[in-house]
């Protein structure tokens, strides 16, 4: 905005100084033609291509100006887009290695699972197996004289209160 207000006053000012440079060679011309009278024919022609020239050269610096300005707004803009580039490559990086992180803690948590998973199945043929122990027992206790085997089988063991 600031650039393009300067690219204004700028235009501006070129303006108001090939309208100066035209009243002062008007001006001066006229002087010259006060003073020595009408130019030739010849001269009046050279003065024109003069002008013509001048003018061809103010709409090619004109040209250049904006094309400056043009290339100034690009650079503006390229060097706006790499710092965006390098914010987002390294939120990219932070990315990744959280990732990698959470890769990590999720094997981590997945092998403490298995443990767990172990450990209680462990646990639970542990709790059977004292069961089975505790009903065999029992069983003995109460039918100590009978002298029946124990019941193998889980269909054939009488469920009392355990």
């Amino acid at each position: 905005e600031t650039i393009q207000a300067l690219n204004s006053q700028l235009k501006s000012f070129q303006e108001r100084m090939k309208r100066v440079e035209e009243s002062l060679l008007r001006t001066d011309y006229k002087k010259h033609i006060q003073e020595h009278g009408s130019p030739s024919p010849f001269w009046e022609q050279e003065l024109e291509s003069l002008h013509f020239v001048i003018e061809m050269k103010n709409e090619h610096i004109h040209g250049l100006d904006k094309k400056l300005l043009h290339l100034e707004t690009v650079e503006e803009r390229n060097l706006l887009l790499e710092e965006r580039v390098k914010t987002l490559q390294q939120e990219n990086e932070d990315l990744q290695v959280r990732t990698q992180n959470h890769l990590v803690m999720a094997r981590q948590l997945s092998e403490e699972l298995q443990a767990a998973r172990g450990a209680l199945e462990k646990e639970a043929q542990l709790l059977d197996q004292t069961r089975r122990e505790k009903e065999e027992l029992l069983y003995r206790v109460l039918n100590a004289g009978d002298g029946t085997p124990f019941p193998v089988a889980a269909g054939e063991v009488p469920l009392i209160a355990t």
